[in-house]
């Protein structure tokens, strides 16, 4: 069962709060695919929070211009944008069955019992709570209590469905669960959805493309894989990645086909041989490979964590710089052991020293410019 679905044109939105020093939102556009899961992600304070409420209508935006397909809703008010939110909090009414909570709205509307009765039917059977319509919102867990304001918000089969950082109040195992869950929701009912999240893993998880904040303005908008692969600058690199990826301020050496380290004691050698004499590099911890060294090498085991099955070391100089790598778990490394390292240059990014901007530098290949 598709339900309809819009287009949603943000067009140079901005908004700003007497108290704030800088704007919550700055200038923000942003066109939204009709039936896509997009994932709002950013730090707190970022803005994703006051654009979702911009979009829903619960506040108005100071400038700029929104679109639902072809219709300008920026000063329509949000009980006839055809607009559903689901919070953290289930927002469900205490006093009313689970049943009743989800039906309201629709009644409210005139929807014939019968289609009513149906849609639930339809919607809680994909969300596993057919079985707990008849019980109130304590008699049934915080899972459950957030699956029934999904359907609450669905059942009404809304243009637009806006999602803020819905499962941020249950445990880990259920938050993936429901991550599950929703994924295959969408791909059932199809309905456009914006999901807020500071959490990327979650973002990238669920979502069709990513948008990420910053201070009020996007910073990229992309579909995960290529956000990770191709971030625009090293602070959104760090951003997105499940662990932190190495940012190591490099030179060219003398020779001029190596890069050397800050503190002089390693040195790397790119594929390609066209880049500039000063950058960062920016390597992710699965990209970068140990070997197993003798006692002269200045990279040492400095400390090592098991994550998901695997091995994390964070490896050190004797002058403090520092690599992240992961490897696998069949032969783990002892503290201080010696190691080298090799880089996988097809997926290293250089950045610009100075700005942190991604460069257009290939070091497998080698092609100098600024992206």
């Amino acid at each position: 069962m598709k339900t309809s679905n819009v287009g949603v044109a943000i067009d140079a939105v901005s908004k700003r709060y007497k108290s704030a020093k800088q704007p919550a939102l700055d200038g923000v556009t942003l066109d939204i695919r009709p039936g896509e899961l997009l994932a709002l992600l950013g730090p707190s304070g970022s803005g994703k929070t006051t654009l979702l409420n911009v979009l829903s209508g619960l506040e108005s935006a100071d400038d700029g211009r929104m679109l639902f397909g072809d219709q300008d809703v920026t000063d329509i008010p949000a009980e006839r944008r055809s607009v559903a939110v689901v919070f953290q909090s289930s927002m469900l009414y205490p006093h009313m069955s689970l049943r009743k909570s989800i039906a309201f709205a629709p009644r409210l509307n005139k929807v014939p019992d019968a289609e009513i009765e149906q849609r639930i039917a339809d919607i809680t059977g994909w969300l596993h709570i057919a079985h707990l319509l008849d019980r109130r919102p304590h008699e049934v867990s915080g899972g459950e209590r957030q699956r029934a304001a999904i359907a609450k918000a669905l059942v009404s089969r809304p243009a637009l469905l806006l999602m803020d950082e819905p499962f941020s109040a249950v445990d880990a195992q259920l938050r993936r669960q429901l991550r599950s869950e929703l994924v295959k929701l969408h791909r059932e009912f199809g309905t456009t959805t914006v999901f807020v999240t500071h959490d990327q893993e979650e973002a990238m998880a669920i979502s069709d493309r990513v948008a990420v904040m910053r201070n009020g303005r996007l910073v990229q908008v992309d579909e995960p894989l290529e956000l990770y692969r191709s971030p625009v600058n090293a602070w959104l690199a760090d951003f997105v990645g499940v662990q932190p990826i190495n940012v190591l301020p490099v030179r060219r050496s003398p020779s001029g086909d190596t890069l050397q380290t800050a503190d002089g004691e390693l040195t790397l050698k790119p594929e390609g041989r066209a880049f500039p004499d000063v950058l960062d590099l920016g390597v992710r911890p699965e990209h970068i490979k140990i070997i197993a060294s003798g006692s002269a090498s200045p990279l040492r085991v400095y400390t090592r964590e098991v994550v998901s099955g695997q091995m994390k070391y964070t490896l050190r100089t004797d002058q403090g710089t520092e690599i992240v790598a992961i490897r696998g778990s069949d032969d783990v490394l002892d503290i201080d052991t010696p190691v080298d390292v090799a880089v996988d240059w097809r997926h290293a990014i250089a950045f610009d020293s100075t700005t942190g901007e991604r460069l257009d530098v290939n070091l497998a290949k080698g092609t100098a410019g600024v992206s």
